[in-house]
């Protein structure tokens, strides 16, 4: 009688995938903990008002945009040359000391300084993503990047609840701190726990070379899939700046608890809407229409934020918002990883890096903007691009092979 014996490579596959989804989910939630309260942790450290508190956090998510606008391409350049998981355990370290940093700021603008860290040394999403897309085989990449933006989304919806309650018992900054520390151990375990990628420089050719790297040649696919990556940060990123301010409105002192239960419902519903909607409909020939639709969808979802009169309308909203906007987020990361050569996609999501980078420059300032005549208006306004990129989707995108 013969038995199965398990696939080794597969074992490898299945221990790559639940580290790494571990390792993001992890880090997720211990910087989701100040991420939703960061304007209401200014108005404590000197901002004037909540328009100021936007302001200056617009300001440092300016920042954050601009080192990544710059570090971005640099780490995935450098991840495809020495090794994606060296590059994922530096962004995570270096996370852990923008949270250091920023529970040490005595001032609105010395949020600049920190995010600024964050955005030139830091990026744990995307390289997360590069090394997840190189430690299965290319028909697995799909499914392995639901597990890393599921894993992601949790760590969202679980943060805020954790970082409400660490406010309360220790106060913003010291809440901040804590998740600093933690962050730390996260990217300590990673050393010993993640798998390492293998680089396809380090090979040889019969006369002993080095093989370089083929060159990245993007191509039009690879170009929408960017654009829709930065669309899908920038909104996410209006929406998380917008909702503590368009709360206060309506919740008044019960902002704190109910811009943290908005967070967590939205994280819940995130990790959801990648586990439900982007496993079962994000399938082969179908990604076109489906992204299509879902762009329609979560432009419905923010004209509902701007008819929100109550708390939990508002909640409801923005959870359904969530929800269909990180559906989109797996099948985004696949056509990046797809449309390049797997020795070039530390580069590719290097760019995503980029591109979410100036994401997170415009949708605070857009945020900023808006506060200042209306948020209603700012969501209307998110709606319509939300139509127009259903559009765009609909004519241009193509399915990616995964065949390999």
């Amino acid at each position: 009688m013969t038995h199965k014996t398990a696939d080794p490579a597969q074992a490898v596959h299945n221990r790559a995938i639940v580290a790494i989804a571990t390792a993001t989910g992890s880090t997720s939630l211990l910087v989701s903990v100040w991420f939703p309260f960061l304007p209401l942790y200014l108005l404590q450290v000197g901002a004037k008002d909540e328009p100021a508190a936007l302001f200056w956090v617009a300001v440092g998510m300016s920042a954050l945009g601009a080192g990544r606008l710059i570090g971005g391409p640099l780490w995935g350049l450098l991840s495809d040359r020495l090794g994606r998981k060296k590059m994922f355990v530096r962004a995570v370290y270096s996370a852990a000391l923008t949270s250091l940093l920023l529970s040490m700021i005595s001032a609105p603008w010395q949020i600049a300084i920190a995010l600024g860290v964050q955005g030139l040394l830091s990026g744990f999403i995307p390289a997360a993503v590069a090394l997840m897309s190189v430690s299965v085989p290319d028909a697995k990449v799909r499914d392995a990047l639901n597990a890393v933006s599921g894993a992601q989304y949790l760590g969202n919806a679980v943060g805020p609840a954790l970082g409400a309650a660490m406010a309360i018992a220790f106060g913003y900054r010291g809440a901040i701190f804590c998740s600093g520390l933690l962050v730390a151990v996260v990217a300590t375990a990673v050393i010993f726990l993640v798998p390492a990628d293998i680089i396809r420089k380090s090979e040889r050719d019969p006369g002993g070379a080095a093989i370089a790297l083929p060159p990245f040649r993007p191509t039009l696919q690879f170009a929408l899939a960017i654009l829709l990556y930065f669309a899908l940060f920038a909104m996410g990123t209006f929406r998380a700046i917008a909702t503590p301010i368009a709360l206060k409105d309506i919740a008044g002192d019960h902002v704190t608890a109910a811009t943290g239960l908005a967070f967590a419902l939205g994280g819940i519903a995130s990790a959801l809407g990648v586990w439900m909607l982007s496993t079962r409909l994000f399938r082969k020939l179908r990604l076109r229409n489906i992204l299509a639709v879902t762009c329609v969808l979560t432009a419905l979802g923010h004209l509902l934020l701007a008819l929100s009169d109550s708390v939990w309308l508002y909640v409801l909203a923005f959870t359904l918002a969530a929800f269909l906007n990180a559906s989109m987020m797996p099948a985004t990361n696949t056509m990046i990883a797809l449309n390049v050569s797997r020795e070039r996609r530390g580069t590719a999501f290097g760019i995503g890096s980029a591109a979410q980078a100036v994401a997170f420059m415009v949708g605070p300032m857009a945020a900023a903007m808006f506060a200042t005549v209306s948020l209603k208006a700012g969501f209307v306004a998110v709606s319509v691009v939300l139509v127009g990129l259903a559009v765009l989707v609909a004519v241009a995108v193509r399915e990616p092979s995964m065949d390999k």
